[in-house]
């Protein structure tokens, strides 16, 4: 049996965030030996392989992904097309998952209206599939929004990572880095809030950890520099308006870093155990108040970073590659029954 991967998710740079997370989920999935994997890879991408997957080039580009994917899915007899993004091809030889990452357009404070061809696309693809793959519980909702009465089933899938070492009080305390921040540059992701709440936090607090800015469009750092920065940071700050998940999130809990990051329900879906206690520093995106007192807080604190550090590398474990593959061979085998 053949399992198709839809890698167009690959084909902006390097991998990052959720296109790692993808890549790392389809390792886990390979290794469990149920199906001949193939990773269909946008043209003119090159990657190292990836072990039991089969690389094929496929084509970039709305109409051409519509035209020419169905060919290619007959050519490698493929029983099902997984998609790492929303827009799968409409007819196909196979039935095909969707992966809806977040709905902007749903949400008219970020002012990210994307166009009513995207709107009607997505729409299109998205009730063509057999099933709906969201990370989130909003996301969840929002999909079923959007789609109505006609709506294939939605299966909360959320994002995994590898976790890294687990750390130790005295390895928390010896933290000294900077205040790591992932993500792109997008206004959605607070970066000019951010900025002023740090020169706030600084201007009564002289040593304060600079902020390091890491992403896309000027600073990309390769996955070993990343988990370097992840392992030395004074704490993960992420005090995005709007996401669909909140990978980083993710990954400073897994590298036992302490976390700030804004109170949203993506964000609490990973950080927050309810009675069993927050696992991050939540803020109010919306306040440099409120942003510039968990800097200080969270760099003044040691008790605070060694019990946050502590609780949220035990959470990563909940939230790793081989959990997204279990989850995904589960959905597979409903689908093709």
């Amino acid at each position: 049996m053949t399992i198709a991967f839809d890698g167009i998710c690959l084909g902006d740079g390097p991998a990052t965030g959720v296109g790692r997370s993808f890549l790392n989920a389809l390792q886990a999935y390979a290794d469990r030996g149920e199906a001949e994997c193939v990773l269909l890879l946008p043209k003119d991408v090159t990657m190292q392989p990836i072990a039991s997957v089969r690389l094929v080039e496929a084509p970039r580009g709305a109409w051409q992904r519509q035209r020419q994917l169905p060919r290619i899915l007959r050519t490698v007899n493929a029983r099902l097309l997984h998609s790492s993004v929303a827009s799968v091809p409409l007819h196909t030889p196979c039935p095909t998952i969707a992966t809806a990452h977040d709905l902007p357009w749903l949400h008219p404070e970020l002012d990210e209206p994307g166009s009513a061809w995207r709107q009607f696309a997505t729409r299109r693809a998205l009730r063509s599939a057999a099933r709906v793959i969201a990370p989130s519980t909003m996301t969840k909702r929002d999909v079923a929004m959007l789609l109505g009465k006609r709506c294939p089933p939605i299966e909360l899938v959320m994002h995994g990572t590898a976790r890294g070492p687990g750390p130790t009080e005295s390895s928390t305390t010896a933290r000294d880095g900077a205040f790591l921040v992932l993500g792109d540059d997008r206004k959605r992701k607070n970066r000019a809030r951010l900025r002023a709440a740090h020169q706030l936090a600084r201007a009564q607090h002289d040593d304060l950890p600079d902020l390091c800015f890491c992403g896309p469009p000027d600073h990309y750092v390769d996955e070993a520099e990343k988990l370097a920065l992840l392992q030395s940071c004074r704490a993960l700050v992420h005090v995005s308006h709007f996401e669909g998940f909140g990978m980083p999130v993710l990954e400073g809990l897994a590298n036992g870093a302490p976390v700030v990051c804004s109170d949203l329900p993506p964000h609490r879906e990973i950080a927050d155990l309810g009675k069993n206690g927050e696992l991050a520093l939540f803020v109010d995106p919306q306040s440099i108040d409120s942003i510039a007192d968990a800097l200080a807080r969270i760099h003044l604190d040691s008790e605070l970073r060694w019990r946050l550090a502590l609780a949220g590398h035990q959470r990563a474990r909940d939230l790793t590659p081989q959990a997204t593959a279990e989850q995904w061979s589960r959905i597979h085998r409903e689908v093709l029954v």
